[in-house]
């Protein structure tokens, strides 16, 4: 029982709304899933709602049912929705069925922000984000938006309409689809990364990974699911011995490099294979690693697709990098992304020409460059950090909490 203006009332007398007191938690749904691009960022922005937060805090993820999504979002139990939403396809016989699973996302989500109290949604990006964030620009929710690549996919484009604020890692063209202009609601922060990818001290992720402390490290990574273009081309590069004489040592660095690959889950063990093969290397392969900052902590020059995550990782880190930006996309915003990093002097640019010997022999011509020259990476790791923005995921979060927080001020009067 509490009193109210000399009145008695029953904390659950059913003709007055509680459930929006101060004492009731702030619920978010983070939207978006499908791969670790998307959703990683998020996972960095809810570290921060969490961090100022605590129990005070519901998350709700509207996400896909793929491998990556489960695995990272299981955690949270039955706020991890599984969404039936597809992409959209460019096939028209393959509309209807994008169609009706758009439909019955929107349907589920309308019905979940009319029996729930949803003070906020963070559009993660891509497709899986769509119906929640859509959903909740119509019904007047606040959305924010991520877009961290330099070039926006369509259903960014699309979301950008409802979106009160669109946070961006470089600013975006001056107009873009669906008559949008970015700068009228952009915020250029970053893209959310998490904290403890930043200051691991190198000894300590050496031993973490356990790399020898006495080398320098290359790290070679597709990003959460792999490359397999690049993972190819290292084959043909484990047989060509110039550059296993580079990494040894015997010409241009004396003191020798190891290998630190991140495979992917699925093409893992062939990478293992061969490098169980070389015998005077070290050749370290991972399907994947949860411990990134260990890894950007002991690398000194990386090989790696240019994904939005990565490049934030990358520039927040201060590691030198060569990009080899995913070819089949339509868009190619990874190659967008990557000559963010190479106007910047912190990366070199590599075309992935699909063949793995025309891809080996680029790449072997550019880490081979970098590898004997030590003030060049340090001038490109100096360029790297001085690029890097590592806060971007506590200022989204900080707008989150303020649009939630009137939101929910505004339902109590």
């Amino acid at each position: 029982m509490s009193a109210a203006g000399g009145i008695t009332i029953p904390k659950n007398f059913s003709g007055i709304r509680i459930a929006m007191s101060t004492d009731a938690p702030i619920r978010i749904i983070m939207a978006g899933g499908g791969t670790g691009g998307h959703l990683y960022p998020g996972l960095a922005v809810a570290a921060q709602l969490r961090q100022q937060l605590g129990d005070n805090l519901q998350l709700v993820w509207a996400a896909t049912g793929r491998t990556i999504d489960r695995r990272l979002l299981s955690g949270f139990g039955p706020d991890y929705i599984e969404q039936p939403v597809l992409p959209l396809n460019r096939d028209p016989w393959r509309w209807p069925a994008f169609y009706g699973a758009w439909r019955r996302s929107c349907a589920f989500w309308r019905g979940y922000c009319q029996s729930h109290s949803v003070h906020a949604v963070l559009a993660l990006g891509g497709y899986a984000a769509g119906p929640a964030a859509w959903v909740a620009a119509q019904m007047s929710i606040p959305v924010g938006l991520l877009n961290p690549d330099a070039r926006p996919g369509l259903a960014n484009r699309f979301l950008m309409r409802g979106a009160g604020r669109v946070f961006t890692q470089w600013p975006l063209p001056g107009r873009i689809g669906f008559s949008v202009r970015p700068s009228e609601k952009e915020s250029v922060v970053g893209c959310p990364i998490r904290a403890d990818l930043i200051g691991v001290p190198r000894m300590q992720a050496i031993d973490r990974l356990g790399l020898d402390p006495k080398r320098r490290t290359l790290v070679i990574t597709g990003a959460s699911l792999g490359a397999r273009t690049i993972n190819e081309a290292m084959k043909v590069l484990m047989r060509d011995e110039q550059f296993l004489g580079a990494l040894a040592g015997r010409q241009a660095d004396s003191t020798g490099w190891q290998v630190l690959h991140l495979a992917g889950s699925e093409q893992a063990r062939d990478m293992r294979a061969a490098a169980d093969q070389l015998k005077t290397i070290s050749w370290l392969v991972l399907d994947y690693c949860d411990d990134m900052g260990a890894v950007w902590a002991a690398a000194d020059l990386a090989l790696a697709r240019a994904g939005a995550g990565t490049c934030a990782e990358l520039t927040a880190c201060g590691v030198p990098a060569v990009l080899l930006p995913y070819p089949f996309h339509k868009d190619n915003h990874q190659r967008a992304n990557a000559r963010q990093l190479c106007s910047g002097g912190a990366a070199v640019l590599a075309r992935d020409q699909v063949d793995p010997k025309r891809n080996a022999y680029e790449l072997k011509n550019m880490i081979l460059n970098l590898l004997g020259d030590e003030s060049r990476r340090r001038a490109m790791a100096r360029a790297a950090r001085s690029m890097g923005k590592p806060g971007a995921a506590a200022q989204v979060a900080d707008w989150l909490l303020v649009q939630a927080r009137a939101g929910r001020m505004g339902s109590c009067r």
